[in-house]
């Protein structure tokens, strides 16, 4: 499965939800998807689901969607314990594990995830719910496991194994966002306020 089968069945059921994506390969292939206003593009490694479990607590009514690298949740384990004490229903983690720091250097720095760590059994340990702690394969497997994601209450960690095809794509698209996360902040913080959201 690659970025881009996870990120269409992504946006065929996200609508305009309150997106934040982790840095370089994953912003890119996102915007090149489908551009949402409520999305911050190239967040910090670590930082993604953390700024969403503050979004969705604090937008309660809408879906809010944190895709995460597997270097970046592994950079910010300690976020799934919170996320299981708190408990937000509208809070969907998507993690993209391709096995390697992939934002890095030439994507040849394996991840824990190349060497047996299931950051879905991870998920449950810290107290999320079995269902909605999973990790899928195949493009229909994300589509099924999202489209739940965005009708059933949450919060959802939904691991996708992807492979490394798609960071010759990210390369060619890193000159084409017309704007950098300062620009995507400022994007972002007005669309939230048009939404009612001060």
């Amino acid at each position: 499965m690659t970025y881009r089968d996870v990120l269409e069945s992504l946006t065929g059921v996200r609508g305009s939800a309150p997106a934040v994506a982790g840095p370089a390969l994953i912003s890119r292939l996102l915007w090149a998807s489908r551009h949402e206003d409520a999305t911050l593009y190239q967040m910090e490694l670590g930082y993604p689901a953390a700024v969403c479990l503050g979004l969705a607590l604090a937008t309660p009514k809408q879906r809010v969607v944190a895709l995460e690298g597997d270097g970046s949740i592994l950079a910010g384990l300690g976020i799934l314990t919170t996320i299981a004490r708190y408990r937000p229903e509208n809070l969907v983690v998507l993690v993209l594990d391709n096995g390697v720091y992939g934002t890095v250097g030439s994507g040849s720095i394996e991840t824990a995830t190349r060497h047996g760590t299931d950051l879905a059994a991870v998920a449950r340990a810290c107290g999320w719910e079995s269902r909605r702690a999973v990790r899928v394969e195949t493009k229909k497997e994300a589509e099924q496991a999202l489209s739940l994601a965005f009708e059933a209450a949450g919060p959802w960690l939904i691991v996708a194994r992807v492979d490394h095809t798609s960071r010759a794509e990210a390369d060619r698209l890193a000159g084409q966002m017309p704007f950098d996360i300062v620009e995507a902040a400022i994007t972002f913080r007005r669309e939230m306020i048009r939404r009612g959201y001060a």
